[in-house]
């Protein structure tokens, strides 16, 4: 994360560079152009005074009337065109973005992920609380077994639950063979009854 900072703070530094010489570059610009367009012009004005002095050149003063009025007519500022493209200069601005991106994908996926978490517990919190209210004796009883040791306790569950498991499993193929039975001794019947 903080090689990402650093590089963005390159990156921020390079831009304001970069700024910063283009703004002077554009004053250099205007400069020359204004100093360009004064030197012209003064240089014009001196030749239409050597010219006016001078009466046989009506022709090359018309000329250099244009020429000033062209010149007076050039735009002080000039037209700078921008255009933004990526490069391989930016590819790590780019790689930046995406790690950033992945990044807060991941923390809102952890953030929801914890939040359902926290439902379920407060859940189970609500269930433990209850069966403390209705039956405080058995409640201490499993919390005195949990804290003498915890992963015993978890084994000794698992243990009761596999042995009620059996016992379910037991019962119903009990009440299976039972109706069975039953359906046996019926067609028995039948059959005597024929």
């Amino acid at each position: 994360m903080k090689n990402i900072e650093e590089q963005l703070e390159s990156i921020e530094e390079v831009l304001s560079l970069v700024i910063r010489k283009n703004a002077s570059i554009e004053n250099l610009i205007q400069t020359a152009t204004e100093t360009q367009n004064k030197a012209l012009a003064d240089t014009l004005i001196e030749i239409q005074r050597q010219l006016e002095h001078n009466s046989s050149s009506q022709h090359l003063e018309t000329c250099l009337s244009q020429i000033q009025q062209a010149i007076v007519s050039v735009p002080m500022e000039s037209q700078v065109r921008h255009s933004h493209h990526f490069d391989l200069q930016s590819k790590g601005f780019i790689i930046s973005a995406a790690m950033l991106l992945i990044t807060t994908a991941l923390s809102i996926a952890v953030a929801i992920s914890n939040y359902h978490e926290s439902s379920r517990l407060k859940d189970s919190d609500l269930k433990f609380r209850i069966a403390r209210q209705l039956s405080p004796a058995l409640t201490a009883r499993a919390d005195s077994i949990y804290y003498k040791d915890p992963s015993l306790a978890e084994l000794e569950t698992q243990k009761r639950e596999a042995h009620e498991l059996t016992i379910k499993e037991a019962e119903d193929l009990l009440k299976h063979t039972q109706m069975e039975a039953k359906k046996a001794k019926e067609l028995l019947k039948k059959l005597k009854g024929e």
